[in-house]
Parts: C-alpha cells; sequence; structure tokens
C-alpha cells in the first residue's frame, strides 16, 4: 500500500480509548476532554476485524495507543487476538506507565513486543505540575516491571517544554543511561488551541536539547531505520540511545510510513491532517471487507505530501491528542 508519493505504509497507530487517568498540560484541555460515549468507540472484535484488512494491505506494526490504553478493560485480550493475525510482526504499546506495575506481565503473555512510555520529568512535585496527578513513582516503579518482564526495548517519550522541564534533561538522560533504554525528546506541537499549554510560549527545540546533553556526552550518530521519525545518537561509553524528534523544525514528513486509526473508528493519513474516513461505519452497515480495503487504498493513495504544523493560518479542526494518540 503507497501513497501518491511512494512513500509504503507498513505501520498502524489504534488509539483503542479517547480517555485517559492523568490531565498533562499539553494534551488535555483544562475543562476536560470531552469522551466518546462507549457505543462510539470501536469494540475489540471491529478492531481486529480492520486490523486483519490493513494486514492484508501492507501493515506489518501494530501501535496501541490511548489516551491512555491501559485504561481500557482486558487490553491484553485485544493483544493477544491481534498477535495470531500472521502478517503483524510487531505490537508495541504506549502509554504513561501508571499501570504498567499492574498489567506489564500479562501484556508480555499476550504478545506485546515492546512499549514506550511517557516521562517528562523526574521531580515528583514537577510530574503532579505537569499531569494533575501524583503518580510519578508508580511510572518509575512501571518501567522497572517492564524492562523485568521483558517488554524490550523500552522507550521514553520526553515532550520539551521551555521553563518546565528544559533543566531536566541532562537528568533524564542520567536515567536512561542508568536503566539502559532509549530516551526520545520531543518538541512540542500546537494541536487542540483549548489545553492548558501554550506551544508557542513553551516550545523548546530539539536542538537545543541536544546541544545542552552534549556539554556532557558525546553523542554518535547511529542508523535508524528510514521511516522512522526520530534522529538517533548512541551516548558514547553506554548502552542508551538518545533521539530526537523534530516535527516542528525539522519535520519528517517524507519518510513518514504510518496511519492512524482513532477510537471512533475514524482513519487519519496524516496526524495533523482530516479526518479521512469513517471505517466503524462501514463495519456496522455491513461493507465487506474487500470494499472496506479498496476505500482504505483510496483514501492513502490521496494523503498529503506533509503536515501543515508550520502554516499559520491552517486551524487545528479535529485534533485532540488525547483522541489521536500521538
Amino acid at each position: 500500500m503507497i501513497d501518491q508519493y511512494g512513500r509504503e505504509l507498513t505501520y498502524l497507530r489504534i488509539s483503542v480509548i479517547d480517555r485517559c487517568n492523568l490531565k498533562c498540560l499539553y494534551c488535555m484541555p483544562s475543562h476536560g476532554a470531552g469522551f466518546e460515549a462507549w457505543d462510539n468507540l470501536l469494540t475489540y472484535d471491529e478492531i481486529v476485524t480492520l486490523v486483519t484488512c490493513f494486514a492484508e494491505l501492507g501493515i506489518r506494526k501494530v501501535r496501541f495507543t490511548g489516551g491512555e490504553p491501559l485504561v481500557r478493560k482486558d487490553i491484553a485480550q485485544l493483544i493477544s487476538k491481534i498477535r495470531r493475525i500472521p502478517e503483524i510482526s510487531e505490537l508495541a504499546l504506549s502509554t504513561n506507565g501508571v499501570f504498567l506495575m499492574r498489567d506489564a506481565r500479562e501484556l508480555k503473555t499476550a504478545g506485546l513486543d515492546r512499549i514506550n512510555v511517557s516521562l517528562d520529568t523526574l521531580n515528583r512535585n514537577r510530574f503532579q505540575e505537569i499531569a494533575k496527578q501524583d503518580k510519578l513513582y508508580e511510572v518509575l516503579d512501571g518501567i522497572d516491571c517492564a524492562l523485568n518482564v521483558g517488554l524490550k526495548p523500552v522507550k521514553l517519550n520526553t515532550v520539551l517544554m521551555r521553563g518546565i522541564n528544559q533543566n531536566e534533561i541532562l537528568d533524564l538522560v542520567r536515567f536512561a543511561i542508568e536503566k539502559s533504554i532509549e530516551i526520545r525528546f520531543i518538541e512540542l506541537m500546537p494541536t487542540n488551541g483549548l489545553v492548558q499549554l501554550d506551544p508557542a510560549e513553551r516550545f523548546l527545540s530539539t536542538e537545543k536539547a541536544q546541544a545542552e546533553i552534549e556539554k556532557e556526552y558525546n553523542l554518535v550518530p547511529v542508523d535508524s531505520y528510514f521511516s522512522s521519525p526520530a534522529q538517533v545518537f548512541l551516548v558514547e561509553g553506554t548502552k542508551t540511545r538518545v533521539g530526537f524528534i523534530s516535527p516542528i523544525s525539522n519535520f519528517f514528513c517524507a519518510r513518514c510510513n504510518r496511519l492512524r486509526l482513532k477510537a471512533t473508528g475514524m482513519l487519519k493519513t496524516c496526524l495533523h491532517g482530516k479526518e479521512d474516513l469513517d471505517l466503524k461505519e462501514l463495519l456496522r452497515l455491513g461493507v465487506s471487507k474487500e470494499e472496506i480495503k479498496r476505500r482504505i487504498e483510496g483514501v492513502v493513495w490521496s494523503r498529503p505530501e506533509q503536515h501543515f504544523l508550520n502554516e499559520t493560518k491552517m486551524v487545528h479542526q479535529d485534533f485532540q491528542m488525547s483522541h489521536v494518540g500521538g
């Protein structure tokens, strides 16, 4: 499955739920997220049917996101069912880590391969400021639990926020070195205009983060797979890799290989683009799998060449991170 610019689509990110147990400044509006009714969310059986369609079209990697995917009951059952789809070679999950101590072993047993954990700070008070919950220690214990049960690689995702966590960049790298895991620093992106954080005011480039790290460590470029959004470096003398994801200062659209399925069944062919296709409606109308695949191929072919984050006149009409899963 390719688009009109020759990019091959092999990676599907599935938001299994639009709810989250945290209220992070850069993700959630201060008044709440406006959750969908449960009947408007895809059932697990519908997700399995759609992943089967995507797998037959060339998708090989699936990542479960949210909201917070571990908020949805029995997520391991869904993972186990998708693990049995022969074309799917890799299953991953992105989480805030709060429930990892509870769920890590079950996730591994169900067939999950790898996990990404959001970690924006190592300071308990700052964690509470960012996430509106006092859950830092649960996240840290969850990271250890994921490592212990063999969910490897574990990667940390840190959103850079000027004036909030920029003085912790080196501390976070040291933490990753101590755990022998990868950490990726991500530029703050504009999303729903109602989020609690002003992205223009708090933006910090990955270039500045890299310069801060290089004050103490030598970063050696490493080859990463072509479609990776991150520029990746090995911290010399360690087992830790540092990645920089720069959607604003150095966007990576030319090598993007991913599609996103929202919890409502809406397919997005670009994170910051429009909702392209209502797959839930097609399923519930009884449309055949072959017709669903044909419709998917059509919107994938027409996906945009690049996102519009740097076009100030464009408005994010349907984009809220907690609904899309990043």
